[in-house]
């Protein structure tokens, strides 16, 4: 379910999430942290929504020297 500017729900979930506790997780990480905090959502909704957010420039994706990427805020 799109909210509006093309948000979703759990698009605006990971936002505040990073917003108020910080940035620079991969997206398993993320998921885990959401779930820890009473967000119910599967991990694939996790990375559809991590890639939507990057593709809007909201969010940056860096690949870490484990080949890992994470995302950040951007600025």
């Amino acid at each position: 379910m799109e909210a509006k500017h093309g948000i979703s729900r759990i698009s605006r979930v990971i936002l505040q999430y990073m917003e108020e506790n910080g940035d620079g997780l991969d997206a398993e990480t993320l998921w885990l942290e959401l779930r820890k905090h009473g967000h119910r959502m599967c991990v694939c909704s996790v990375y559809i929504n991590l890639k939507k957010l990057e593709k809007m420039k909201r969010l940056q994706k860096t690949q870490t020297a484990d080949r890992k990427y994470v995302f950040a805020l951007n600025k």
